[in-house]
């Protein structure tokens, strides 16, 4: 279904589908053609799944991203924009947060996300033809202006949006706030949102500013849940 939602709103691409497991599958790939960047998605993104399945999360996200660092380097493809997370932070304690604070994940999700970074910088220094962005997103929401390409996931959702968007279709009666104390105007939690248009910008400025370096991508504008 995501294909095919793209291919409504882009046809000049290829698609070709393969495990970043599959290091075989991902040789043939980068046999077929020749690559000058890669933006690196692949992964599991789900912090209570990866309490739960932790085996799971570093199969994916670690082997995973070391299968296409090797590939990629095999196949002479040496820049990188990496998809990371806000979540090696931890639970910060200033705002804004700043690429020079102190990484602290508290899940194994944001372990995964931290050994992948710290791979790429140790593949940085071993070899200087690496050009290496690490993104690290602070909790992207919305869709694409034409409506097709968005977060629209199957069963329970694990993050806000798809929730009040479920809502607002009639999918699910209400949506549950959980606490009231916290030190904010309405005393519920806040976040700090970026629109995935203007994340997926970010991503194209980051391919024409290729070097070795720590990005957050927010609007350090923190919002509580009713506000979306």
């Amino acid at each position: 279904m995501a294909f095919w939602n793209i291919q409504s709103v882009f046809s000049n691409f290829l698609f070709l589908q393969v495990d970043i497991r599959d290091k075989d599958g991902l040789e043939k790939v980068f046999a077929s053609t020749r690559f000058d960047a890669v933006i690196h998605f692949a992964g599991l993104k789900a912090v209570g799944e990866s309490v739960q399945k932790p085996l799971l999360y570093y199969d994916h996200n670690v082997v995973g991203t070391i299968n296409l660092l090797e590939v990629m380097a095999a196949h002479g493809c040496k820049k990188l924009v990496f998809s990371s997370s806000a979540a090696v932070y931890g639970s910060p304690k200033n705002s804004p947060c700043t690429e020079d604070f102190p990484l602290t994940p508290h899940n194994p999700y944001g372990r995964t996300k931290l050994m992948a970074e710290e791979i790429c910088r140790d593949i940085y220094h071993s070899d200087p033809e690496w050009n290496i962005i690490l993104l690290r997103y602070f909790n992207p929401v919305g869709a694409h202006p034409s409506g097709y390409l968005g977060e629209d996931p199957c069963g329970t959702p694990n993050n806000l949006m798809p929730f009040v968007q479920q809502i607002a279709v009639g999918r699910r009666p209400s949506l549950t706030i959980f606490g009231n104390n916290y030190a904010t105007k309405d005393g519920t939690g806040v976040r700090d949102y970026i629109h995935v248009v203007d994340l997926a910008e970010g991503h194209l400025f980051a391919l024409k500013k290729l070097f070795e370096s720590s990005s957050n991508i927010g609007l350090d504008k923190w919002l509580p849940p009713y506000i979306l």
